[in-house]
């Protein structure tokens, strides 16, 4: 089992993935205050254009703006776009 996870740990640092993939534990990237990318996500608990809450291992994670909008969800990540003010990820 080893073995898999540091063969996994490899693969995702030769794709550019964060290591915090493998743990679970959820990953916000912002580009500026236009874009932000969550990876380690599980789906998304509300959705307006001020708030969106995403689920996440360590509970919700929530960004709050204007006229955000998803513009990319798959298994993997969310792409939101629009005015992002603030961003609230779980305690650990």
């Amino acid at each position: 089992m080893k073995q898999a996870r540091i063969a996994a740990q490899r693969i995702l640092a030769a794709a550019d993935y964060p290591g915090e993939i493998l743990t679970g534990v959820p990953v916000v990237e912002l580009k500026g205050t236009a874009e932000a990318v969550v990876l380690g996500h599980r789906g998304v608990i509300a959705y307006e254009p001020q708030q969106l809450q995403i689920a996440s291992s360590l509970g919700p994670v929530v960004i709050q703006g204007a006229e955000l909008r998803i513009r990319r969800m798959n298994r993997e990540r969310i792409v939101l776009l629009g005015k992002i003010r603030r961003v609230e990820l779980p305690e650990s």
